[in-house]
């Protein structure tokens, strides 16, 4: 049976949720609400260094896995290879990473981290922190550790 109007205003007014059911459709709501302002407050953090935040994201994992393949950043992030052969390409233009021949496949491109690159990963991990605690203000590490836990088994749902 579909929700009714009345049934989101119950699950999404500014009073605590009766049932199950409004809990579940204020979760969503919660998720994506923070998940959206995060992306706001990281993007303005992130303003400064000249990257954004997928940008951002290429280089945090390749900062753990200097030398892969495009291929391979595209499956560790779930992007297709276009989209990340994209942010390659501007961050190669920014100077933060550059292609390298692979040594055993003519075919392949190694991406490294370059000096600048490296540079640009601690500003952002630096920044990340202190973003952090303005957005996490109170919560102990153990809340924080729980979250992260339950985010996990929820996204492994996904």
């Amino acid at each position: 049976m579909p929700a009714t109007n009345s049934s989101f205003s119950a699950a999404l007014g500014p009073r605590e949720p009766k049932t199950d059911e409004d809990w579940e459709i204020r979760f969503g709501f919660m998720l994506h609400d923070c998940s959206r302002l995060r992306r706001t407050k990281i993007d303005e953090t992130f303003k400064p260094l000249n990257v954004t935040r997928s940008q951002a994201w290429l280089l945090a994992y390749l900062s753990r896995s200097n030398g892969s393949t495009q291929s391979s950043l595209a499956d560790q992030m779930s992007l297709g290879k276009v989209a990340v052969g994209g942010l390659i390409d501007r961050l190669e233009a920014n100077g933060m990473i550059e292609r390298r021949a692979s040594p055993t496949d003519r075919r392949v491109n190694l991406i490294y981290l370059t000096d600048n690159g490296s540079d640009v990963v601690r500003e952002i991990r630096r920044l990340t922190l202190e973003a952090n605690k303005l957005m996490l203000g109170d919560f102990s590490p153990k809340e924080i550790k729980t979250f992260v836990k339950l985010l996990d088994k929820f996204r492994s749902r996904l």
